[in-house]
């Protein structure tokens, strides 16, 4: 079988661990104080509670386990009972076995977990292998637009409508950069107040006006060193624009109340959702601005049209959350993973991320299911099902219309079908039809 498992418990049963072994497992055994859980190479770990569920060893050995180790809990009835056990089963075990140990059930369980290990594997090994194909995700089309990009000085004016991963873009060129030591401070220039937009840019001294009761350093200077992303720079108001113009042209600023001009040593990603040649034709931004942030555009499409990215995304969030929130790595399922490439995403990338987010919280054992994503799947099967059930209604229909026509006449109700009087009575029978 060349299977591997950890089996971790307060007492050994060593009775369990004979019938294991005999039954081709390659068992590594493991107290509950062992701290190097996730450099050990075993597929499936066996936490057995029979006799201590105490939740002091329970949830953190199990957050030690490598995120790709399945957990199976082998508990007793009173353990069940203990809220500690149910929380530890709830969040971090893919199944659990209930005592007394019936060997061949528990054969079969660990069988199951085998395979998902089997799916895990093929799973990566197809992502791996999808990188390198000719279907290419659009994010990793821009990869070779990027490190050419990023290692220069030149501005950057990334486009594409809310929520399509914009910022993720603009991280993306500042670890790519010889500024990537340096700080990445975002700004939102939607969501700021018209008349604080310059203290937050620039910053103020203290006393500079009401309310100033101490110093800000702006957003400009946090980023000296580093990368400045303004976000939806289209909506910056006009009075504005003509200050961070002259930065932009001189490398200088004033703060609010300060004496003299400053410099920073900043790198200008910009990003928008607004029409800006529209704006520009309405008076609404200024050319010259346009033209200083405008060195290279990048178009990030929306997800709708990036089906290649769908799946590894929400792995990718699916990782970052169970890792934010110490549970158990989690997968989707097949139907998951239809109804991610079945939506239509109107809310893109930040859709995406609230709902793997909720689902990674919410969701119950090791799959995640459309249900925990909030979104409707029907299996094949089911629409299938529903496609045969309008047109047995439909042949029905036709063939009760024709006979209320002929008066009941089998003959002629065929003619009026167009089908052979053999037909007509094959599918009066089928749908029980009596003349």
């Amino acid at each position: 079988m060349n299977s591997s498992l950890l089996y971790v418990g307060q007492y050994a049963d060593r009775r369990l661990i004979c019938e294991l072994r005999q039954r081709g497992y390659s068992l590594e055994i493991s107290d509950t104080n062992a701290v190097n859980l996730s450099e050990l190479n075993a597929e499936i770990c066996v936490m057995d509670v029979r006799q201590c569920f105490d939740e002091s060893w329970t949830i953190p050995l199990a957050k030690r386990l490598d995120k790709k180790m399945l957990l199976l809990v082998l508990a007793d009835e009173e353990a069940l009972e203990k809220p500690s056990i149910a929380r530890l089963i709830s969040l971090y075990a893919a199944d659990y076995h209930t005592a007394p140990v019936d060997f061949d059930r528990l054969t079969v369980v660990l069988g199951h977990l085998m395979g998902m290990c089997r799916l895990r594997s093929v799973l990566s090994q197809g992502q791996k292998q999808g990188n390198a194909s000719t279907h290419l995700c659009v994010m990793g089309q821009m990869q070779a637009q990027l490190a050419r990009i990023a290692p220069t000085s030149i501005p950057v004016l990334i486009r594409g409508e809310s929520g399509v991963g914009k910022e993720l873009v603009a991280r993306k060129i500042h670890q790519l950069s010889d500024r990537s030591a340096g700080p990445f401070v975002a700004v939102n220039c939607g969501a700021i107040a018209s008349g604080l937009v310059q203290s937050e840019l620039f910053g103020h001294e203290k006393g500079a006006f009401t309310g100033a009761v101490s110093q800000r350093v702006g957003k400009i200077q946090q980023a000296d060193g580093g990368t400045l992303f303004l976000d939806e720079i289209g909506d910056l108001p006009l009075e504005q624009q003509v200050n961070l113009l002259r930065f932009l042209q001189e490398g200088k600023f004033d703060a609010i109340g300060g004496q003299g001009s400053r410099t920073a040593d900043v790198r200008i990603v910009a990003a928008t959702h607004v029409d800006l040649e529209k704006a520009l034709d309405t008076g609404e931004f200024r050319l010259d601005l346009f033209y200083r942030l405008d060195g290279v555009t990048l178009c990030v499409p929306p997800l709708r049209q990036r089906e290649g990215d769908i799946l590894p995304l929400a792995q990718t969030f699916i990782d970052q959350f169970s890792d934010e929130f110490g549970l158990a790595r989690k997968i989707l399922s097949a139907d998951a993973e239809s109804a991610l490439l079945g939506h239509s995403w109107p809310g893109n990338v930040r859709e995406l991320l609230n709902r793997i987010r909720r689902a990674v919280v919410l969701s119950d054992g090791q799959e995640i299911a459309p249900t925990d994503l909030e979104l409707s799947w029907e299996r094949e099967s089911e629409v299938v099902s529903s496609l045969k059930a309008h047109k047995d209604a439909a042949e029905r229909n036709a063939l009760e219309s024709a006979l209320r026509s002929c008066r009941g006449q089998v003959e002629p109700a065929a003619s009026q079908l167009q089908i052979s009087r053999a037909t007509i009575y094959r599918l009066l029978e089928k749908h029980g039809i009596a003349v």
